[in-house]
């Protein structure tokens, strides 16, 4: 697996990136469909003082993106973590496509739609602050069980994505009590 290995704030020396390839490297077995992969090491100085290394790893395969970030004040030990994290994530990237039960499921959009309970009077308090991220990603089609899947691989609590049934984009998000719910925008 080719590897683009990028620091910020660190020096990447031969064997720091020899370290890294390595580690990653043993990655290979485990996953070879990964059309791209990026792993980027970056040092902070958090409020609370001393350095912190944060250790970013993506895969980008066929339709899917599997991320991992960790933290840590050793950079070894951050790279370490990122790259066992990643493996758990292939692993159960590999478990899901093997499940095919869960693809043929009852429609979990129909039942995340279902439960969706927002409410239309919903009272929304001033918020100080500033946008200080924009995020650009290419949408592609699926359905509610293929955005579920590719949400619990980022491990996030959202998901925009494009619906092709209903031609319009949708936002899954992961509820209080662990199901999920679908916002379908209505344009006035």
């Amino acid at each position: 697996m080719d590897v683009q290995i990028n620091t910020k704030n660190v020096r990447l020396t031969d064997h720091l990136q020899d370290y890294i390839e390595t580690r990653v490297g043993k990655l290979a077995s485990v996953n070879e469909r990964a059309t791209d992969a990026k792993f980027e090491l970056r040092s902070e100085h958090p409020r609370t003082g001393g350095e912190q290394f944060i250790a970013q790893f993506t895969i980008a395969t066929r339709g899917n993106l599997l991320r991992t970030e960790v933290r840590n004040h050793d950079q070894h030990a951050a790279i370490d973590q990122a790259v066992d994290k990643m493996k758990r994530q292939i692993r159960r990237y590999h478990d899901r496509k093997r499940d095919l039960t869960r693809r043929n499921a009852l429609s979990l959009g129909e039942m995340a739609v279902e439960q969706l309970d927002l409410s239309a009077e919903a009272e929304v308090e001033a918020v100080d602050g500033a946008v200080v991220r924009t995020k650009r990603f290419m949408l592609q089609p699926m359905d509610p069980s293929e955005a579920i899947e590719q949400m619990e691989l980022l491990e996030h609590d959202f998901f925009v994505y494009y619906n092709p049934d209903t031609s319009r984009m949708n936002v899954l998000y992961r509820r209080k009590d662990g199901d999920y719910g679908i916002i379908e925008p209505d344009i006035a």
